[in-house]
């Protein structure tokens, strides 16, 4: 008997387990934007916290801003403004809206602090949303990382920082 209740347990924790393919674009609800490169959606079902894959947008707040992440910016209170820029650009195209979201086999499902890892794409448009948000200057490329689109991510980064767009105006 108390065999078969472990069995049970096994079972339960594996179907609730959540299993995400590499490559296969899953619905998400977009419930709350945390900053300019996080939010918290609603994806099969569950509610689960998402990183945006491959950018980092500068923190809300400027003693969190490091000097030297941001290349040669060393005004944090500009950063941070752009911070705060990034999130509210991010809430008005996302909060409330369902977007798809896409995993990639070389970064990993997760990152350090437990969030899923996902290139995000409007549905209607195809379009994918850190490259966006690279060109527009809210974002850098985040190349502490490995990810299949770094390259391509990094040519829109050196476009935004020859034009000065964005958080690339603060140098």
């Amino acid at each position: 008997m108390r065999i078969q209740a472990i069995l049970v347990l096994v079972l339960i924790v594996a179907l609730c387990a959540e299993s995400f393919d590499y490559g296969v674009k899953y619905e998400a609800r977009v419930l709350k934007v945390v900053d300019g490169d996080t939010f918290y959606a609603e994806v099969k079902g569950r509610v689960v916290k998402v990183r945006v894959l491959g950018i980092d947008t500068p923190e809300l707040i400027a003693e969190r801003n490091r000097i030297g992440e941001y290349e040669n910016i060393t005004n944090l209170t500009c950063l941070s403004l752009w911070g705060v820029k990034a999130k509210e650009f991010v809430r008005k195209k996302l909060e409330g809206k369902t977007v798809l979201i896409e995993f990639d086999r070389k970064a990993g499902l997760r990152d350090k602090y437990g969030r899923l890892l996902a290139y995000v794409y409007y549905p209607d448009e195809k379009a994918d949303f850190a490259a966006i948000l690279i060109k527009l200057g809210y974002a850098r490329v985040y190349v502490e990382g490995e990810f299949s689109k770094k390259a391509e991510y990094l040519s829109y980064e050196n476009l935004a920082k020859k034009s000065k767009v964005g958080l690339w105006s603060c140098s």
